[in-house]
């Protein structure tokens, strides 16, 4: 019994030990999990207090709003400072207050596209307090909370950023558009691979309209350059001093055919620092290489026109010494002499002189032309029965005269000549017959035809066309037309001269002249003659030949005695008390000694000292009443030839007959409009 009873107690007491072991092993569990609760307690206030302590320390504008409200649920210290909203201003407002109105629809279509989770947005426009904007890139990140679907969003101020590449894209559309619509080619090329990295429009249309992508594939040396030496003379340049300033070669079009250019450019190294890159700008020179070419065909011209005018004056005056001596010696001998007919020879081989140096002297423009006021049409009109005597029966004259064509001022018989020479020329062209069709109509030229055909002046004219369906003119000899003796035409058949008068008297005009042709499709020339206001000027009428000669007194001034000699006798022969001076000082003592009793003073206009513009300057002060007829060859003082035109001064031109002399003196006395004028302005 005692033993059962020593037993159960000591069962008792095991349980209860063992009963206080689990309890207290329970107990320590306990505490190790309150412990545990406590400090992850802790770790969850610490990481809530990192959170707080990021969202609202950072320097960076940030703010939570609710995806559904739109509304604003805590924003930081930065977002207050930035966009100069209070934060309770802030909390009363939804993320849609800060966005400019217009970019409202494009800011809600982006809310229904985002994902949850972290999401980098773009670059808005955010709207301050103060009405400023801002430019924020947007990043944000998507959660929920208590049934609440939320974003957080870091907004940052990139407007200083986006302004510059904004600048730097605007930038780069200009370059882009400046160099597709620059009027001359750019180019980049690989020097080693032989090819185009780039080329703009304008190269691609001057090289005969290729693609881009055909131009890419195109080797530089052998198909873009005229001669693939070129491009080695050009690289080795280039590797030399690194750059080309209006390097001029020539490339070649798509068709073959050679491009004048002028190219300026630099060397550089690719990324690698081995691939060499040109960078080049291409100037088409075809239309300043045609410019330069009719430059130096005038410069050419011109001093051939000088030289002609110089040859011309010193050959009248020999022809005047060789007319007036035959002439004079023909009327002291009878038509049976031995000595008529070699006499005559004379006298007519210095006419066809004097025509060949008439012809000079209209190339040199150094005629004196007797201009007024006429209407084109009518010069044409009046020369069309002796243009078809010309031309034959085979062509048909074809004349289109514009209605409301304006007057010009200019010399008709000139004008005469220069339909007579292109008449002759068209119908040479046309050994078979065809058409020569004469236009006339009113021509504004403007400043781009001007630039394009210099020296033309912008203005209005009157224009002059003579077309013929002939066999037309090579392009190669085209630049050499208007050139003194040059003739296409066989052997006998031309003298060269007619284009070259035509020329002349079209420049001395103040005009000028054209020439389109083709090889088998005919020649068109253009003439342009600048119009006048004024009125049409009626004809001159001519003295009579019968009018009576009473000794009137003529001084005679010419500085080359042999001619001086045989104007002298002429004139007394007919009948005139002659005097004569060398010069015009002398000139002027006699006229002193004589009180001024001279009916006419007939001078040589171009004299050495004083020429015979001032001589009748001095007269015209001195001794009004004293009549003056002047002669030349030509003369060199422009001035002089325009104020004798304009006041219409009796004018006798080198080389003359005796008949022609005769007739200009008794002009001059008969029919001078005044005594002796002043050709200076007073």
């Amino acid at each position: 019994m005692p033993y059962v009873i020593v037993a159960v107690i000591l069962a008792e007491a095991a349980a209860i030990l063992i009963l206080a072991l689990s309890c207290a092993r329970r107990r320590k569990t306990v505490e190790n999990l309150n412990r545990q609760m406590q400090e992850q307690a802790n770790a969850f206030r610490s990481c809530r207090q990192h959170q707080e302590l990021m969202f609202s320390a950072n320097p960076y504008p940030m703010w939570i709003y609710d995806k559904k409200t739109l509304r604003f649920l805590q924003v930081n210290d930065a977002a207050v400072k930035a966009y100069g909203y209070s934060r309770a201003e802030f909390l009363a407002m939804t993320v849609v207050d800060i966005r400019p109105e217009e970019d409202i629809p494009r800011f809600l279509e982006a809310i229904g596209r985002r994902n949850e989770g972290y999401t980098r947005e773009g670059i808005f426009r955010h709207r301050r307090k103060d009405g400023s904007t801002l430019m924020a890139e947007i990043m944000a990140f998507g959660y929920d909370r208590d049934d609440s679907s939320l974003r957080m969003v870091l907004a940052l101020d990139v407007t200083e950023r986006y302004r510059m590449e904004q600048a730097v894209r605007e930038s780069q559309a200009d370059m882009k558009a400046l160099i597709h619509n620059a009027p001359f080619g750019i180019a980049q090329s690989w020097i080693l691979e032989d090819r185009l990295r780039s080329a703009n429009p304008a190269l691609l249309q001057m090289l005969g309209g290729y693609s881009l992508e055909e131009a890419l594939q195109l080797s530089v040396s052998q198909q873009i350059y005229a001669d693939p030496r070129e491009r080695d003379r050009l690289i080795e340049i280039l590797r030399r001093s690194g750059q080309v300033q209006a390097w001029e070669t020539s490339l070649r079009r798509r068709n073959g055919t050679p491009i004048p250019v002028r190219i300026t450019g630099s060397l550089a190294t690719g990324d690698d620092n081995r691939t060499e890159i040109f960078s080049s700008y291409i100037e088409d020179m075809t239309q300043q290489s045609k410019l330069e070419q009719q430059v130096r065909q005038v410069q050419k011209l011109e001093a051939v026109g000088r030289l002609a005018g110089g040859m011309a004056h010193d050959f009248n005056n020999i022809l005047v010494v060789i007319k007036l001596s035959t002439e004079m010696m023909l009327g002291q001998i009878t038509p049976d002499s031995p000595f008529s007919k070699p006499l005559l020879q004379i006298s007519q081989a210095a006419d066809r002189a004097a025509a060949l140096t008439r012809q000079m002297l209209a190339f040199g423009r150094q005629q004196i032309m007797q201009p007024r006021v006429l209407n084109l049409n009518t010069v044409v009109s009046e020369t069309t029965q002796m243009l078809r005597r010309v031309i034959g029966e085979d062509i048909e004259l074809v004349a289109h005269l514009a209605e409301d064509v304006e007057n010009s001022k200019l010399d008709p018989d000139q004008v005469t000549q220069v339909l007579l020479n292109l008449a002759v020329n068209a119908r040479d062209a046309m050994p078979e017959g065809g058409i020569l069709h004469i236009q006339t109509e009113n021509a504004d030229l403007d400043e781009n035809y001007a630039q394009e055909h210099p020296p033309v002046q912008p203005g209005r004219y009157v224009m002059l066309a003579v077309t013929d369906t002939g066999t037309g003119i090579e392009h190669s000899v085209l630049p050499r037309i208007f050139d003194p003796f040059f003739t296409t035409k066989e052997i006998g058949k031309g003298t060269g001269l007619g284009l070259s008068i035509v020329y002349g008297i079209v420049k001395q005009s103040g005009g000028y002249i054209w020439v389109y042709s083709e090889p088998g499709h005919g020649t068109t020339f253009k003439v342009y003659f600048p119009i006048t206001k004024s009125a049409v000027e009626p004809s001159l009428l001519r003295a009579e030949s019968s009018a009576h000669i009473s000794g009137q007194v003529l001084l005679v001034v010419e500085d080359d005695p042999a001619i001086r000699t045989h104007v002298r006798e002429c004139l007394q022969q007919l009948g005139y008390r002659v005097l004569d001076a060398e010069n015009g000082a002398a000139a002027l003592k006699i006229c002193q000694k004589l009180q001024g009793q001279i009916d006419l003073v007939l001078t040589d206009l171009v004299m050495a000292g004083k020429s015979g513009h001032d001589l009748a300057n001095r007269l015209a002060d001195w001794y009004p009443k004293v009549r003056v007829l002047f002669m030349s060859g030509y003369t060199e003082d422009s001035a002089s030839r325009r104020d004798i035109l304009l006041r219409g001064s009796p004018f006798l031109q080198k080389p003359f007959s005796v008949a022609e002399l005769a007739k200009a003196v008794h002009e001059a006395l008969v029919l001078a409009p005044a005594p002796a004028q002043s050709l200076s302005p007073r």
